[in-house]
């Protein structure tokens, strides 16, 4: 996002921008603007608009694979050195994923609890590790793209889907936003592509059960 919001500071040199950090969901407060979330949005009184799927890929470097061999199916990722990144108080470990182009048949589905061999709450750290052989890392299609491009990172079951972890920007309620509010909106859905996706409260999410 930073690069992004480098773009939109340039467009309008007249705005002050404060871009604040944090591993943890970051509350509804009076002095933000606006919040950029990656992941299920579980509990928010404000506006959530998704601003891309963000579809996420299993990279490894080729010589770690050459080591340790290429996992064929998911419980094969129990006998690998698996990188975690931590964030949002999401459940980090626990990987899940279908057979691609079975989105409607449930026992397509797996889940599987890996033990991380590494972890970091910086997904730049994570990328890296896996470029230098440490382990299996499972990172945005946007962020590792280049590095598979280049034959840094390998995609490893490429057969599967796992679930994506959404961007959604939070705002208030349509009565409270501000210009700079709805200008940094329209900007990052043009950036991202996905000036048509609907408006929607964000709500707590049900327990899983």
């Amino acid at each position: 996002m930073a690069p992004l919001l480098a773009r939109f500071a340039q467009l309008h040199p007249g705005l002050r921008l404060q871009l604040d950090l944090r591993e943890t969901p970051w509350p509804d407060r009076h002095d933000s603007d606006a919040v950029i979330h990656i992941g299920a949005v579980r509990d928010s009184s404000w506006i959530a608009r998704t601003l891309a799927s963000n579809t996420r890929w299993l990279c490894a470097s080729p010589a770690y694979l050459r080591q340790r061999g290429t996992p064929a199916v998911p419980r094969d990722l129990l006998e690998h050195a698996c990188i975690c990144i931590r964030e949002n108080d999401e459940d980090v470990t626990l990987w899940r994923l279908r057979r691609a182009g079975t989105r409607r048949r449930a026992s397509a589905r797996e889940s599987v609890r890996v033990v991380p061999a590494y972890t970091s709450n910086d997904g730049s750290v994570a990328r890296a590790w896996a470029e230098q052989g440490l382990g299996l890392v499972l990172r945005s299609e946007w962020d590792a793209a280049d590095a598979v491009a280049r034959g840094v990172l390998v995609r490893v079951l490429v057969d599967w889907e796992f679930d994506s972890a959404p961007v959604t920007l939070l705002v208030p309620s349509r009565r409270g936003r501000t210009a700079r509010v709805q200008a940094l909106m329209q900007f990052l859905e043009e950036a991202l592509g996905s000036g048509k996706q609907d408006q929607v409260p964000a709500r707590r999410a049900r327990p899983p059960g």
